[in-house]
């Protein structure tokens, strides 16, 4: 039975060896097509749970050694009557290591991550988390006086990436520190989270974070 299962095996390779062989000489090459949208949004049902777009760009500052990081968030007031906010714009920013052609390489792979064993984001899967708030996110860094922009778009379920120099106008406004900045406009805008219980989430972030040790929210700002 042992020599019938083998034989049965060889023939069944073999089909397999010839099919490969005959398709490699007469067929037609096409390239598998990926709806970059819906892929992003499976990404993004991973990271489901609240705050999951600051635990990573949290996490990210840290893993580009930062100290400090700001999140400044610009509101509106949708209902004049009732009164209540809504976040029109996120921008989150952090004073760590500014990219490397690497780094701006990975941000444009959606599912490669760092390749170094002791970092965990910078900039991988999580960092599509800014999906989950902003269709077409903004990623302003490098080193001082040469920072560069990167500009997410979509055309169509296709998603792409344009990058040139940040403009002077949106350097010189912290022009004795070196930032790189992640700016989100909001996709829907959405209520203003509690700030009490945002700043204990943060604080809670900052307990697994090595380098960073200091997180400032500005509202309005």
């Amino acid at each position: 039975k042992s020599t019938e299962r083998g034989h049965h095996k060889e023939k069944e390779m073999s089909a397999y060896a010839n099919i490969r062989a005959a398709i490699a000489d007469e067929g037609v090459n096409q390239r598998v097509e990926v709806n970059q949208r819906a892929l992003i949004d499976k990404i993004l049902a991973r990271y489901a749970s609240a705050g999951a777009v600051y635990r990573e760009l949290l996490q990210n500052s840290n893993d580009a050694e930062a100290s400090r990081a700001e999140i400044h968030i610009t509101t509106v007031k949708r209902d004049q009557s009732v009164g209540k906010e809504e976040v029109t714009q996120v921008l989150y920013r952090n004073n760590g290591l500014p990219f490397r052609p690497q780094d701006w390489a990975r941000l444009r792979k959606i599912a490669e991550g760092n390749p170094d064993e002791t970092k965990v984001g910078a900039f991988g899967v999580g960092a599509y988390t800014m999906f989950s708030v902003c269709e077409e996110p903004i990623v302003v860094s490098g080193p001082k006086g040469k920072e560069e922009a990167l500009a997410f778009f979509w055309k169509g379920d296709s998603l792409w990436t344009k990058t040139g120099k940040a403009p002077k106008e949106f350097l010189m406004a912290d022009s004795d520190q070196n930032w790189t900045s992640f700016i989100l406009p909001s996709r829907d805008p959405y209520p203003v989270p509690d700030l009490v219980e945002f700043g204990q989430f943060l604080a809670a972030s900052l307990t697994f974070t090595q380098c960073l040790i200091s997180v400032k929210v500005h509202v309005n700002d």
